[in-house]
């Protein structure tokens, strides 16, 4: 499935993409979850007209979903959806950090319509820095809650599920070292 970013959106300073995936290319080698070394915080990537293909390619998933206003933007909302988990038929939504955007009820009714149209829907969470994320898949936790449109409910278990990852999971390091060729 090909998609389009959306006219008018940009990234308006964010930089969580120069932060949160591993990259293993030719030009550029970082570990996950660290800032790219060609990366100016709240300005972007300094050497944008050499970066390599895999961050040409990069879009979060704000760019490609009309139905997700201002308030999802990765500034705003703390998350970054994946958009290259679109293509499996889910949706998962990189929690960067914990925001009042992540007990409203937009984003339980836009999180409760994926599961209900069978969507899966994982929450994803950073590790330490130079470690691997760690995702859990939401959607049988919250199917009644969801059948039963019980709001307090769906943020007991959104604060459930990312404590979970946070505090059970078994954080895997990225032995990827920071390389890089990339001149400007």
């Amino acid at each position: 499935m090909a998609l389009s970013p959306i006219s008018g959106r940009d990234c308006d300073g964010c930089t969580a993409c120069c932060a949160f995936p591993p990259i293993h290319s030719e030009e550029l080698r970082k570990p996950a979850n660290t800032l790219c070394v060609h990366c100016v915080e709240g300005g972007g990537c300094s050497v944008y007209s050499a970066r390599p293909t895999v961050c040409r390619g990069f879009y979060c998933g704000w760019f490609f979903l009309p139905e997700l206003g201002p308030e999802w933007h990765p500034n705003n909302s703390g998350i970054v959806l994946r958009s290259e988990s679109f293509e499996d038929n889910a949706v998962t939504l990189l929690i960067l950090r914990l925001s009042p955007f992540l007990v409203s009820e937009e984003f339980a009714a836009t999180v409760g319509g994926w599961i209900e149209a069978d969507i899966g829907v994982e929450f994803e969470r950073l590790g330490p820095p130079a470690h691997l994320p760690a995702k859990m898949r939401i959607n049988e936790l919250l199917v009644d809650a969801v059948a039963a449109r019980d709001l307090r409910e769906m943020q007991k278990l959104f604060a459930w599920s990312l404590a979970h990852i946070d505090n059970t999971h078994e954080w895997e390091a990225d032995s990827t070292p920071m390389l890089s060729h990339l001149r400007a």
